[in-house]
Order: C-alpha cells, then sequence, then structure tokens
C-alpha cells in the first residue's frame, strides 16, 4: 500500500480517538451519572485569577456566570439593569442606584446596599481603571446607593456595566483569586490558572432555576486543536475559531458556527519613544491594507476600520481624514525624509542604517496572523520588519517594542471614554506607547463631565483625529468572533462586549 494511504489512515485513527476516550451528549451524561456539564474551550478561556477587582479578570467571573454587575450591556452596547433597578443622576456628581430587593449571593447572603458599597471601595482601591470612584462618597438608605463623586461622571452607569464592577460579598469571600463570592447562576468549585476553571451550579440563584449542574472551561491554545477539540466531543463550545476551522466546523451538520462583530480592535500601538519618526510613522499607516487582511487573508474574521469605534455606533465617524492605505503615498514620504534603497535589496536606508522597525506579537486571536502579513506589505515600501514573539502582552507596558498589535475593546462600558482615557492620557494604564498631546489632554479631561450626548460624540471625534494627525497609534480593523458551538447546547451566549457567555438558560440535551 501507499504511504498515502497509510498518512490518510493514521489521521482518521488520531481524529476518531478522542471521541471514543471522552464521547459526548447523551454518553457523556450518562457517564457522570446524568449530570449536565457544558465544556468550554478557547485560545484564552482561562486567566491567572479570578479575582475581578484586578486588571481585567472581571471578565471571566462574568463569562463563567459567578459573577454580575448592577448594570450590564445589551447587544447595542446600551446599559440595562441587573442586580440595579434603575438609577437617577439627582445632581451632576450625585447617583442615586435603586438595587433589586430579592438578589443573594452564592452563599446565601442578602445583597444590601451597604454589601455593594463594601464591594465597589475595593475595586476603587485595586483597580486604576477605576479611579473614578476613589474619593466617592456613599449612603445606603434601605436598597437604595447614594453614589457623590468628587466630579461630575456623565458615564457613571456605563462604568458599572464593566466587569470589574461585578458585585461580591468581600465579607463572606476567604480567597478572591480562586473562589469570590458573587450573585450568579454559578460558583466556583476549582480553579487552575491559566488552565482549567469549573463552576457548579448556584441551587439557590435569585434569578431562577439553573438547567445545567455544571459548566468547564479549558484553556487550548492552538486553533487546530481547539476546532478538534469540538469536533471529538471534548468540548461543546469553541471560542474564537480561526476563519480555516470556523469554516470546517460550519459545514458539520452537528455544530452551529456564531459570527459576532465586536468593539474588540486590533490595536497598532507606535511606542513613541522610540519610533520617533513621524515619517517612518506615517509611512506606516499608508502602507497596510487593511481591507485585504480582514477580507481575503482572515477571510471576513476582521472588518477593516481606521476608527477605534465601530461604523455601528455615534463615534464610529466616517468622516474621519484617515490616512488610508496609498503605498506610492507611503514611498514618497519615506523619500521625502531622506530614505533610499542605496544597495538595491528594496529595505530603504538613511544614514548608512537600514530602516528596520521591531514589531511585538503575542498570542491573541489573529494578532500572529496580522502581524506577518503587514510584515509583507510593509517590506514592499521598504520597511524591514523584525518579529518578536510574545507568549502575552507583558511587554508592552515595560516598552519592549517599536510597534506592536493589540487586542482590546475599545467600548468596554457602551461609552469610549474609559479606553480613550486609559491609552490616550498621560497617565493612562494602557498608554504603552507614550502618546501626548495637550489638546487630547483637555478633550479628555472635558468627557466625563460632559453629558450632552451631541458634545461627547464631537470630542471623541476629535480625539480621534488628533491621533490619526499626530501619527500616534492606528487601528487595523474590528475582530468578528466566531464560536463553534454543539447542536446539542442552548443558551450560550456571543455578544459584541465578550463579557457574557453563561446564563442560568444554559443547557444541554
Amino acid at each position: 500500500m501507499s504511504s498515502t494511504f497509510w498518512k490518510i489512515l493514521c489521521a482518521v485513527f488520531l481524529i476518531a480517538l478522542p471521541v471514543a476516550v471522552s464521547g459526548c451528549g447523551s454518553s457523556d451524561q450518562a457517564a457522570s451519572g446524568g449530570k449536565k456539564t457544558v465544556h468550554v474551550g478557547g485560545t484564552v478561556a482561562v486567566t491567572s485569577t479570578m479575582d475581578p477587582a484586578k486588571e481585567w479578570m472581571g471578565w471571566y467571573a462574568v463569562r463563567y456566570g459567578v459573577g454580575e454587575t448592577l448594570f450590564r450591556l445589551d447587544d447595542a452596547m446600551k446599559p440595562q439593569p441587573w442586580l440595579a433597578e434603575k438609577a437617577e443622576n439627582v445632581e451632576p456628581t450625585v447617583w442615586r442606584i435603586t438595587l433589586k430587593d430579592n438578589v443573594t449571593f452564592s452563599n446565601g447572603t442578602k445583597m444590601t446596599a451597604d454589601k455593594v458599597i463594601a464591594s465597589l471601595q475595593r475595586t476603587a482601591e485595586m483597580n486604576p481603571r477605576a479611579a473614578w470612584l476613589e474619593g466617592a462618597e456613599y449612603a445606603a438608605e434601605g436598597n437604595v446607593l447614594t453614589i457623590r463623586t468628587k466630579e461630575p461622571y456623565a458615564t457613571l452607569v456605563n462604568a458599572l456595566c464593566d466587569p470589574y464592577a461585578v458585585i461580591l460579598d468581600v465579607a463572606g469571600t476567604k480567597d478572591f483569586d480562586n473562589a469570590p463570592v458573587g450573585t450568579g447562576p454559578f460558583v466556583m468549585a476549582s480553579f487552575e490558572p491559566d488552565k482549567h476553571a469549573v463552576m457548579e451550579k448556584n441551587a439557590a440563584y435569585w434569578g431562577g432555576d439553573v438547567k445545567v449542574d455544571s459548566v468547564e472551561y479549558t484553556k487550548i491554545a492552538d486553533f487546530n486543536t481547539l476546532a478538534m477539540a469540538l469536533q471529538s466531543g471534548e468540548i461543546d463550545v469553541a471560542l474564537d475559531l480561526s476563519p480555516e476551522t470556523a469554516e470546517t466546523v460550519a459545514a458539520n451538520d452537528k455544530f452551529t458556527v456564531i459570527k459576532t462583530p465586536q468593539t474588540r480592535t486590533y490595536q497598532l500601538y507606535m511606542n513613541l519613544e522610540k519610533l520617533t519618526d513621524p515619517a517612518v510613522r506615517q509611512a506606516i499607516m499608508y502602507g497596510v491594507d487593511k481591507k485585504t487582511i480582514g477580507d481575503q487573508y482572515l477571510k471576513g474574521a476582521m472588518t477593516a476600520s481606521n476608527s477605534a469605534f465601530l461604523a455601528s455606533t455615534p463615534y464610529g465617524d466616517p468622516a474621519l481624514k484617515a490616512r488610508s492605505y496609498d503605498p506610492e503615498k507611503a514611498k514618497q514620504i519615506l523619500a521625502a525624509a531622506g530614505y533610499k534603497d542605496t544597495d538595491g535589496d528594496g529595505i530603504l536606508e538613511k544614514d548608512g542604517k537600514p530602516l528596520t522597525v521591531q514589531m511585538g506579537v503575542y498570542k491573541r486571536l489573529f494578532n500572529e496572523n496580522i502581524t506577518t502579513e503587514m510584515q509583507a506589505q510593509l517590506k514592499k515600501i521598504g520597511i524591514n520588519i523584525e518579529i518578536a514573539a510574545h507568549e502575552k502582552s507583558n511587554y508592552l507596558k515595560p516598552g519592549d517594542f517599536e510597534l506592536s498589535l493589540y487586542s482590546v475593546i475599545t467600548m468596554p462600558t457602551g461609552d469610549p471614554y474609559a479606553f480613550l482615557r486609559d491609552c490616550l492620557s498621560a497617565k493612562g494604564v494602557s498608554n504603552f506607547g507614550h502618546y501626548a498631546n495637550p489638546a487630547v489632554e483637555q478633550a479628555l479631561a472635558d468627557l466625563p463631565h460632559t453629558f450632552n450626548a451631541a458634545k461627547r460624540i464631537a470630542l471623541t471625534n476629535a480625539i480621534q483625529q488628533q491621533v490619526i494627525d499626530d501619527a500616534g497609534m492606528d487601528f487595523i480593523g474590528f475582530n468578528n468572533m466566531q464560536v463553534g458551538i454543539s447542536k446539542s447546547v442552548t443558551g450560550f451566549l456571543s455578544t459584541p462586549s465578550d463579557y457574557y457567555h453563561v446564563t442560568k438558560d444554559l443547557d444541554k440535551k
């Protein structure tokens, strides 16, 4: 027999083996005594800690159905009541929030205004993104919570949608890193940092009966392995499929692939302390063909953009004067700045040094794929891109890059302010490019005090235009999340904000 036959036979055996080992559907339930467990896998499905007050970790508490916030974002990115009934802006600095009266934590303790205050104060102490809560004054009267901020804060309700504002029973939590006590339909059963998380149903959930007994999230770093795990029955839900594996999964009638446009962008940081020549930064912006990357290279898994915000939102201004793809313009800018190819190798030089830019990349969604394609595109205009690969994004904070992609939600609260503040203000916790502009700083100072919607839009667009003019950073496009789900599973959510996955209505046949 030919070697090709044996290769095919071995491949079929390897694919079939996991099915025999793990099983799926009713056989999985039979093996566990009728217990219904939904298995979820993804490239970043598990994080290093479950403490929602730390950095961006609140996302996982919300995704897992462990934690809930006072308000949540709907699919139009507008805040809706969740643990709260309503919010009233009494004065520019005073908000009155009425809490739902029937909410209990998973340990049976009633959620009160005092409990909410303790949770928010803890977040303010631990998370720089919650700086607006620092120095706030609180008052509790029955199920009404009053918050008086130091300065007017127009988007307080939006900010309370951020998963860092998950409401915990602070006094009742013994281990914040592994088992925070929230109000959700599930409770933490076990947690292995960056590997595996197991949640069991909260039998006394305030929101009603929980349909499945447990949910398990497993980190599977490789796209192909992730798709194979779904097809073999090892997992029931595969988060963030690649374009190729999404096509394969969609062709199988046992699965459904949900494609969700997200507010998650591929943000292009330029380290202004290292990439100091504006001509080079401008040329990079003109030299990247975003539409080809999204439509052809990623097969529709990304929607190209020049803005930080989706065109479907009020802040995705089509009138922005962007540096859209124009390789000839890029070449002209570099030539005018004194860059020439003197040795005929295709790479420009200046003062005897080749034009080489180090580009950092870490494993998140399609960062690596986009970086590789950008490298090829920028070579055509004479820029040599050296790729420095990292496992995580921790190289960004110390500035170990000249150019880098960053995958980030730009409207984490349904409003642009939090994102713009974090990545563009002088003290922004995500200002990895060291961007600074007095006009932008003033606009950022005005935004939280601006309650008028039209004025907020105008300020936001002015900030975006200034950053474009300064060649301070760029945006390649928005991720279109592709989730593969077994048809035996119902009620799993895929949303534009990427926060919400698991609810009491998650079920499995």
